[in-house]
């Protein structure tokens, strides 16, 4: 075999990387489709609408109850009408009003002031999510990419081996079988090839979605992958998940809003307040003028007010060991999520730094040992798929750092991935107010 074609041959698989300049028409760009989602996603703009709709709560559980107007008329007798003919008869205009316990109105905006910081860090956690959600797709993407042109190229170098040998066997130099195994592993690599721009589909699908796109909207290819790492100890980053991290806030202000919702329950025990006023127009007769006063009693208290407090206080218990419940699993998610990048990052050593040289190594060692008879074909087939195997599970282990280290950020509520030029809000600061 010409020693011009093995030197093209091994110079393919050992420099089996990308040609950016062929695929860069269709890159896709991370920080684009991050501000796409930040700006676009259905649930980034639900969660701020539910935020904007609470703001408006405290103000309308701290106002006072609507007034009742009522006129009505009495009439002496039923034959004719007797107004200003008899002083019993007048036409009154009424005006109620029920005025809450102290302490009632001012409890109720409490309460409905925790659903405003509720919302907001709910509207925080998505956004973080949404975050870690493109960045993990399109780490998906750059898996599924990388893979399709490790397979593209392979089968290029296998297409060229299985011509080298049959020219082998057509000059008497070579048997079939060599043949027919490289036509079997180029055969193999297009069914490959197949479930890959299958498993592609799935993921474009995956990542429009969040983006808000429809599913088939097409993503570019995902070529380069973020920088990403880790800035503190695990134990220092559970810690700071467990204290900071928009989910546990959101229940910190649930627990304040059901200690809230506990007091103003307390208060339901207190009587409530009514007051009215009444104007009496008797024609010729002087009017007349009616004052009352009067209480809403809570008599029957055991099966309401005192029952609503009963509740009330079982939700306070249930809210604090919610919270005390998602801090231990923050703090394990947190530990998982680390133990995953940092294992992938030792894989991504290993790989670049030992198996892929020697892999390399041994398939030149082999093409040169195949060259003089002193191997078998099948053994150089072998060492092609180790070192192709090697660089699709190198590929494997970069999407899966990244996608540990995004799923870290809405935990720890800081970007670990860094995507230049990416803004929008992301992580960004809610203001909670009426």
């Amino acid at each position: 075999m010409k020693k011009s074609y093995w030197a093209l041959a091994c110079f393919a698989v050992a420099t089996c990387a990308w040609s950016p300049a062929a695929r860069a028409a269709e890159e896709a760009d991370l920080a684009l489709l991050l501000r796409e989602a930040l700006e676009a996603s259905p649930a980034l703009r639900a969660a701020e609408a539910r935020l904007e709709a609470s703001r408006h709560l405290p103000s309308q559980a701290e106002a006072p109850p609507d007034p009742e107007v009522s006129l009505a008329y009495l009439n002496d007798g039923y034959s004719s009408f007797t107004l200003g003919d008899t002083e019993f008869s007048n036409l009154a205009l009424t005006w109620t009003q029920e005025v809450p316990y102290p302490g009632k109105r001012e409890g109720s905006a409490l309460v409905a002031q925790a659903g405003i910081e509720i919302a907001g860090r709910e509207l925080e956690r998505l956004r973080l999510e949404v975050g870690a959600a493109v960045k993990s797709g399109y780490a998906d993407l750059y898996r599924l990419d990388r893979t399709t042109a490790l397979l593209e190229e392979t089968q290029s170098v296998l297409e060229s081996l299985a011509q080298a040998a049959r020219t082998r066997y057509e000059v008497g130099e070579g048997i079939q079988e060599n043949v027919l195994k490289a036509m079997t592993e180029i055969v193999r690599l297009e069914a490959e090839q197949v479930k890959v721009a299958q498993d592609r589909v799935a993921a474009e699908a995956r990542l429009n979605a969040v983006l808000g796109r429809s599913a088939g909207a097409p993503i570019g290819a995902a070529l380069r992958l973020p920088e990403g790492s880790l800035p503190d100890s695990v134990d220092n980053l559970a810690e700071a998940a467990a204290g900071a991290a928009p989910e546990i806030l959101a229940l910190e202000a649930a627990v304040r809003g059901a200690q809230a919702m506990e007091e103003r329950a307390r208060l339901d025990l207190k009587p409530d307040f009514i007051w009215s006023a009444s104007y009496q127009y008797r024609g010729d007769f002087d009017p007349m003028l009616m004052g009352m006063f009067g209480l809403r009693l809570p008599i029957y208290r055991d099966r309401k007010q005192a029952a609503a407090l009963l509740q009330a206080g079982s939700e306070v218990i249930a809210a604090r060991h919610s919270l005390q419940d998602l801090q231990v699993r923050t703090r394990a998610s947190v530990r998982e999520l680390v133990a995953r990048a940092e294992r992938a990052a030792r894989l991504m050593v290993l790989y670049e730094q030992g198996i892929i040289p020697q892999a390399g190594g041994a398939l030149d060692s082999a093409q040169a040992s195949y060259g003089v008879g002193r191997i078998a074909f099948i053994d150089l087939l072998n060492d092609l798929t180790i070192l192709l195997e090697a660089r699709i599970e190198l590929a494997a282990q970069e999407s899966d750092r990244l996608q540990a280290l995004a799923a870290l950020e809405p935990l720890v509520s800081r970007e670990l991935v860094i995507v230049p030029g990416a803004t929008g809000g992301q992580g960004g600061s809610v203001e909670y107010h009426e």
